[in-house]
């Protein structure tokens, strides 16, 4: 087997020689047409799949339900309202786009906002139906 020459000065390569070694091109390595990439990688020379965003929604939800924690906000749970609607949407949201993350503070965003509404729930249960508590003027008293 003999080697072709090289090419003269400013011409392009020869294309591939079936004497040549398998696998070689003269243009640079190309894998066999029946190699697949392995899961989770792309193959050489693939567009690059874009980064995958996380749903504002769910990052919103999980924030407005933790902003609960602060005592002003127990008589009066607007924000975890708010968090659950927005764990509701932004869940909605994230089942309809594949490319979408966030499911799983969607969901905590959601528990969390309504375990602090059911708290304000059984807190105005509470002062609205015992006989301990009173209303003075504007403000509750329970003795």
């Amino acid at each position: 087997m003999s080697t072709p020459p090289p090419p003269p000065p400013g011409q392009n390569p020869p294309p591939f020689q079936p004497g040549q070694p398998a696998g070689f091109q003269q243009g640079g390595y190309q894998p066999p047409p029946s190699y697949q990439a392995p899961p989770g990688y792309q193959q050489f020379g693939g567009v690059p799949a874009g980064p995958q965003k996380t749903n504002g929604l769910s990052i919103a939800s999980l924030v407005l339900s933790l902003v609960n924690i602060i005592p002003c906000f127990w008589a009066f749970p607007i924000p975890a309202l708010l968090g659950v609607i927005f764990g509701f949407v932004g869940r909605k949201q994230i089942s309809n786009n594949p490319q979408a993350k966030g499911k799983g503070l969607a969901t905590a965003g959601l528990i969390i906002g309504l375990v602090f509404l059911v708290i304000a729930v059984i807190f105005w249960v509470y002062v609205s139906t015992s006989d301990n508590c009173y209303r003075d003027g504007s403000t509750f008293r329970c003795v």
